[in-house]
């Protein structure tokens, strides 16, 4: 009865409540129409992340800087000039790329001239 007695308060107390702040429920179903603008409407970070590296950015250098700005904090892959127009690939701490042979440990090519990177990313032809 106690029990009871409380549930009933409660379901009381809960139905009081929901009243009380006047906003009438929203209906959330979309449209297509809705679907159809938001489609559209794509913002420049979607639009950017659909060209391709050499139109996105102006130069190689600028490229490079954006990755290491975003990729070393995060253990990505990003290159580091070792020398003039060397550049060695790094890969965070946790990457493990495996090789042909699926050797753990086994990196691949890690280091570039600054030609083959602006070939591969598209800044020469």
């Amino acid at each position: 009865m106690n029990q009871l007695l409380k549930m009933g308060v409660f379901v009381i107390s809960a139905g009081s409540l929901t009243p009380a702040c006047g906003a009438p429920p929203s209906n959330v179903q979309g449209s297509d129409a809705d679907h159809q603008m938001a489609a559209t409407s794509t913002g420049n970070a979607v639009t950017n992340a659909q060209l391709p590296i050499n139109q996105r950015f102006k130069t190689l250098d600028e490229y490079l800087a954006w990755l290491k700005k975003t990729q070393a904090p995060v253990d990505g892959a990003w290159y580091q000039q070792i020398r003039p127009g060397v550049y060695e690939l790094q890969t965070g701490g946790n990457l493990r790329i495996l090789g042909a042979e699926g050797e753990e440990g086994y990196a691949g090519k890690r280091i570039f001239t600054r030609e083959q990177l602006e070939k591969q990313f598209g800044f020469r032809k």
